[in-house]
């Protein structure tokens, strides 16, 4: 008798051991929980079992896998706080035994009318299924005991499973919280790398675009905090990424906030993340944007707008590069470059105590200022041209501009900038076909062109001058090597050679 019942207290250890492995095996929590009631059938003679689980939600219990059952039974397994003994199990977080299942047995309520294919023998044994301290769900077994087997040392099985389960799922759930943040990790990065590959150069011949861009060739070599001004419109943006894609930092994310447009208290959440449970609606652990670009560059767009709440934190990550979650206490190193740009005069908001003095020197360190179209003309018509290119491709359409209507565009003062240009050429490239001329200009800038009285003048010869030197600059840099050229000078290889052949210009063959 004793080595019987040392052979079923074996048998029973061998469940146990059984259910670990499959637990431990990495399989996915609805192929786990399947392979955990096959098992207790193959070791255990479980012919019928189930585990239901908490739905948040509708704020039932549902059954979620069961072994022996039906279909049909299944979809019925649908139980209340206290409802039954699967719902007073879950409510109160003990097992309860039933040695047998009477016709009369008032406190099991046979939801899944699976009483009626028992064969009368079985005991009925729900356990609770618990993270911590916290049930969130049932495990439930139909088994017949022989006379040698002890119910309490199959209880003690089953609370030992009920315990595993409830360890697997915690892992199985912070595992899925690990997958989507690494989810929207790659998301972001794929995103930012798919924007910067496409990404086109500056455009333009202008004295100040190509001290703009020696400027931002060197900055790029370096880790140093960068401060972009100039006005709405100028390409703040743009200056950044190109900054990005030509530092050592060009595999990792390029990541864009704009602090003018985001509330405050979701400002700070956006940027520095939360823990679940830090507020209204904080389901669920987040990473802030520090945090997704690790090894990345963070670009703080209108930083003249931060709330003054924020700058102070924002100096933390610029001093000490270190980040922490609203409603956490843990402190988190990042490893982020920050770019900053304003279109606002922040020493002006210094003095008048709406910026934080410390936090404008952490940004000043090395400030490029974006002119204003007005203020660099000659890149107009190749501004003009480069827009043209891209939305005639985008329209199929064949759409240029007259040299007087490009006259009277080079005459506007563009209080837009660039951005402004780019939504103008769209406009008129979806608007008509072949030569657009001075009368299909829009309505503002033609009263513009009347006010100034625009009249013939040798602006296009003079321009043409510029650009030829330029591009012989250019060749002259580059030892003549025509892609190199073209890439300095903002141009298509295409774009190049057209030029080269119109002004006569000699490429020299080493």
């Amino acid at each position: 008798m004793g080595a019987a019942r040392k052979s079923i207290e074996i048998k029973e250890l061998t469940i146990v051991n059984e259910i670990a492995k499959i637990l431990s095996r990495g399989f996915n929590l609805d192929t786990a929980l399947n392979e955990v009631l096959k098992s207790l059938y193959a070791f255990w003679d479980v012919r019928y079992s189930f585990i239901a689980l908490y739905d948040r939600d509708s704020r039932v219990l549902r059954i979620v896998k069961a072994y022996g059952f039906t279909k049909e039974e299944i979809e019925r397994g649908v139980f209340k706080k206290g409802e039954g003994i699967t719902g007073k199990v879950f409510k109160t977080g003990f097992p309860v035994v039933l040695t047998s299942l009477p016709p009369g047995e008032s406190s099991f309520i046979n939801k899944t009318q699976i009483r009626d294919r028992l064969e009368g023998n079985e005991s009925f044994i729900s356990v609770p299924i618990k993270v911590g301290g916290t049930v969130i769900g049932v495990l439930s077994v139909f088994k017949s005991f022989s006379h040698r087997e002890s119910i309490e040392k199959g209880l003690e099985s089953l609370m030992i499973v009920g315990t595993l389960l409830g360890m697997f799922m915690k892992l199985n759930e912070e595992l899925l919280e690990k997958e989507k943040e690494w989810e929207e990790e790659k998301k972001v990065l794929t995103e930012e790398l798919k924007r910067n590959m496409s990404l086109e150069g500056v455009v333009g011949v202008s004295e100040r675009i190509n001290t703009l861009l020696e400027v931002v060739r060197k900055v790029a070599l370096t880790d140093s905090t960068v401060l972009i001004l100039g006005e709405s419109g100028t390409g703040k943006s743009l200056i950044a990424k190109k900054i990005h894609i030509l530092s050592d930092r060009r595999e990792k994310p390029f990541i864009t906030i704009n602090c003018a447009a985001i509330p405050e208290n979701l400002l700070e959440a956006e940027l520095f993340g939360y823990e679940k449970g830090a507020f209204t609606g904080a389901t669920a652990r987040k990473k802030g944007k520090f945090e997704l670009a690790d090894g990345g560059t963070v670009f703080l767009d209108e930083i003249g707008d931060m709330p003054l709440s924020l700058q102070a934190k924002l100096l933390r990550v610029l001093q000490d590069k270190e980040v922490e979650r609203l409603g956490g206490d843990r402190t988190i190193r990042v490893n982020v470059r920050i770019i900053a740009a304003t279109n606002k005069n922040l020493e002006t908001l210094v003095r008048e105590g709406k910026f934080r003095e410390d936090l404008y020197y952490r940004l000043n360190v090395v400030p490029i200022h974006i002119p204003p179209l007005r203020e660099r003309k000659e890149d107009i018509p190749l501004l003009v041209e480069y827009f043209l290119e891209k939305f005639n491709k985008k329209y199929s359409k064949s759409v240029r501009f007259s040299p007087e209507a490009i006259r009277t565009l080079m005459e506007y003062p563009w209080h837009g900038n660039v951005r402004e240009l780019e939504n103008i050429v769209e406009r008129l490239v979806i608007m008509n076909e072949g030569v657009i001329r001075d009368r299909e200009l829009p309505s503002h800038i033609l009263a513009y062109a009347e006010v100034i009285d625009i009249a013939p003048s040798s602006l296009p010869e003079e321009l043409e001058k510029t650009e030829r030197e330029r591009i012989e600059e250019a060749l002259k840099k580059t030892g003549y090597v025509k892609s190199r050229a073209a890439k300095l000078l903002g141009y298509t290889l295409r774009q190049l050679d057209y030029r080269i052949q119109k002004y006569g210009i000699e490429v020299k063959r080493f």
